[in-house]
């Protein structure tokens, strides 16, 4: 978000426009017009019709021109001619006085994402239309202009704040456990520090979404943020895309930035920086030292500033140890101050909270909520495109369309192990409710659908969850464990059969204990056919009866 928010007036007369411009000048503003502005100042502001917008037809058109506005300013009733309006099956007079609603939806379809500002009170649009309406907030203005003008600036800032701070503003969701509220203490912290910052943590967890939509933000920088995924790049080019090349630097060389110029004055995110050769390590370590990069082929170095995010799911200290990576830039990379991004295993109880906010994204926009939008009309649905996820039971008056996750599902969702993290429970929700929807679709468009009420509930079966939990990542995601090459056991002459039955265990517990990582459930798992809590508590217990011990 730009430094002045940019608002959009929508509204088909000039009230609100002549408001906002007189009294709320510490924004800028959307207009149709191709001077720089400010519209109070400019010598062709008298009788200027471009100024807003005064139809959906025209907000579409600011709304193309300007792709950064931060919130629109929507009348309720428009008077304008019939052909200006959008359709709508109510007789003229009520599609005039409700087209502000009308274009809600129409915007909601198109940017799921804007907030909407509805110029109007809540009480005079619920008695008609109380149903689509999904503003994000209402202003009843009063008619006196500097009330009216600080209400508004002030409903202007609690949305943009809201906004800032919802995980659909920047699509991360924290959730409530301990690991990631220490995680968001500690990203603000270092964010605005000149330090690097390395993001420790398993495939899927969120490292590059937590670089990208909250570190490269807190870090309150102008540049742009760039970020590469060293593990899709050839070794051999690595460097060259991090540095740039000069013409001739090797066969089809061109003059061209790297990554490292490309960020200048924002923030560089190397994702599995772990893949980097030596060579590329060490031109690396020169470049965080001494601000400056050499490209390849080149002599002169260029002065760079950036924020250096890396991230890994390695553990470097190892590769540090075996010298596959640099102890001298590992230590550059502020080790002392990593931060860990925590499994999903480990902060089950966000579940609910990722879901629902997953499934919001889904359907912000694109083909998704369009798919959402086909499935409403089919249905008889009269509201704005919207979308939750209810665990175990249905609610009683859904917004939009509630996808139901049974009580089964539920139970399988706590029991599983998610190895794929947050990308995995995304691609599980995903697929979920669109196959879901899918079939609600096909029934809807045949007539052998629910209607009404009912409409408003999809059930997602749970045979479906259970299935796609199951091949999410393949055969290996509902056990999380390595498929055993094979099992060897020393038999050793002992006094009785006790003895040797308990050194077979013995042996057994060590090797589930090393194919598992250490992880009790999934001993659990394959021994008793269950990983709950008191399952993985049996098996520890025998574990230690045996006399063996966690080695950490």
């Amino acid at each position: 978000m730009s430094e002045r928010p940019k608002l959009l007036v929508v509204d088909d007369g000039d009230r609100y426009v002549e408001l906002a411009h007189a009294f709320l000048r510490d924004y800028d503003y959307a207009t149709r017009c191709e001077l720089p502005g400010p519209c109070w100042s400019c010598e062709r502001r008298e009788g200027c019709a471009l100024t807003h917008a005064h139809d959906a037809f025209e907000a579409d058109e600011a709304l193309a021109r300007h792709r950064d506005v931060d919130v629109v300013l929507l009348d309720v009733a428009f008077d304008v001619p019939e052909e200006r309006l959008l359709p709508s099956a109510e007789k003229l007079s009520k599609r005039k006085r409700f087209q502000g609603l009308t274009i809600l939806e129409h915007l909601r379809k198109r940017r799921g994402d804007l907030p909407v500002v509805l110029m109007t009170s809540e009480d005079e649009v619920a008695r008609d239309a109380h149903e689509a309406l999904t503003a994000d907030e209402f202003v009843a203005l009063a008619g006196e202009a500097t009330f009216d003008a600080r209400a508004l600036s002030l409903l202007i800032e609690r949305v943009l704040a809201r906004h800032r701070e919802s995980p659909e503003a920047g699509g991360y969701t924290w959730g409530a456990s301990a690991a990631m509220a220490k995680l968001r203490r500690d990203v603000h912290a270092l964010a605005r520090t000149s330090l690097p910052m390395l993001l420790l943590g398993e495939t899927g967890t969120g490292k590059s979404a937590l670089a990208e939509r909250v570190v490269h933000p807190a870090t309150q920088r102008k540049g742009p943020f760039v970020a590469i995924d060293l593990a899709s790049i050839p070794e051999t080019i690595a460097a060259s895309e991090l540095f740039g090349t000069a013409r001739g630097a090797f066969s089809g060389a061109l003059d061209r930035k790297g990554r490292f110029e490309e960020a200048n004055g924002g923030t560089l995110f190397l994702d599995e920086i772990g893949n980097l050769s030596l060579e590329a390590q060490r031109m690396l370590l020169l470049a965080l030292q001494d601000g400056r990069v050499t490209r390849l082929g080149e002599s002169t170095p260029r002065s760079v500033d950036v924020k250096l995010v890396a991230a890994t799911n390695a553990d470097l200290a190892k590769k540090v140890s075996d010298g596959s990576f640099r102890a001298d830039l590992f230590a550059r990379l502020n080790p002392a101050a990593r931060l860990v991004v925590p499994p999903l295993r480990e902060r089950i109880a966000d579940v609910p909270k990722l879901l629902g906010d997953l499934l919001r994204r889904r359907f912000a926009a694109g083909p998704d909520r369009a798919l959402l939008a086909a499935y409403m009309e089919a249905a008889g649905i009269r509201s704005a495109p919207h979308a939750e996820v209810h665990l175990g039971r249905a609610p009683k008056q859904p917004r939009g369309v509630a996808f139901v996750l049974g009580r089964e599902t539920v139970r399988d969702l706590e029991r599983h192990r998610f190895p794929g993290n947050v990308r995995e429970l995304e691609l599980f929700v995903t697929n979920a409710v669109v196959f879901a929807l899918t079939d609600a679709l096909e029934a809807a468009e045949q007539g052998r659908g629910a209607t009404g009420d009912a409409a408003r509930i999809v059930p997602v079966p749970a045979r479906l969850a259970r299935e796609l939990l199951r091949d999410a990542l393949g055969p290996t995601t509902t056990s999380h464990a390595r498929e055993p090459s094979g099992r060897s056991f020393r038999i050793a002459a002992a006094d009785g059969l006790h003895e040797v039955a308990r050194s077979l265990e013995v042996q057994l517990y060590e090797q589930l204990f090393a194919e598992h990582d250490g992880d009790f459930a999934l001993m659990a798992r394959a021994l008793l056919g269950r990983d709950d809590v008191s399952a993985a508590r049996k098996v520890r217990l025998r574990f230690n009866q045996l006399g063996l011990r966690v080695r950490r």
